[in-house]
């Protein structure tokens, strides 16, 4: 069993991981066949769908410091601006790199799943304080 110290370490560990995950899916030349652009799930792209769902991990990592789920503080507050900020950087690097290409869709799909991360961990915090 891991002490609550080597769990905060192991959860920022993983927190900067899965960034740095998601940094390199932004930015390296991958997807260039565009054949995910063509699958499509009840009228919605795939790679939309995969946006989104990414970016709803990120958000639990929020779970590292128990005062961001206990109360909505200003630090608190600091996280969803800087993961949102995050989700459109990622994308509107995207716009410089002669490989890749910015689509604002793209962007919606990102900030779509920091939104979805923010209200499963809402509902998961009030769930806890019962």
């Amino acid at each position: 069993m891991l002490s609550f110290l080597q769990q905060i370490v192991l959860r920022w560990k993983l927190f900067y991981l899965y960034t740095v995950f998601l940094i390199l899916m932004s930015v390296l030349p991958i997807n260039s066949g565009s054949s995910i652009n063509h699958i499509f799930l009840v009228s919605i792209r795939l790679d939309y769908l995969l946006h989104c769902l990414v970016y709803i991990p990120l958000v639990a990592f929020t779970w590292i410091d128990k005062e961001i789920i206990s109360t909505w503080t200003v630090k608190a507050f600091g996280w969803i601006m800087a993961l949102l900020l995050f989700a459109a950087v990622t994308e509107w690097v995207q716009y410089f790199l002669p490989y890749r290409a910015f689509n604002i869709n793209d962007l919606l799909a990102n900030a779509l799943g920091v939104t979805l991360g923010i209200l499963v961990l809402t509902l998961v915090r009030l769930k806890l304080k019962k």
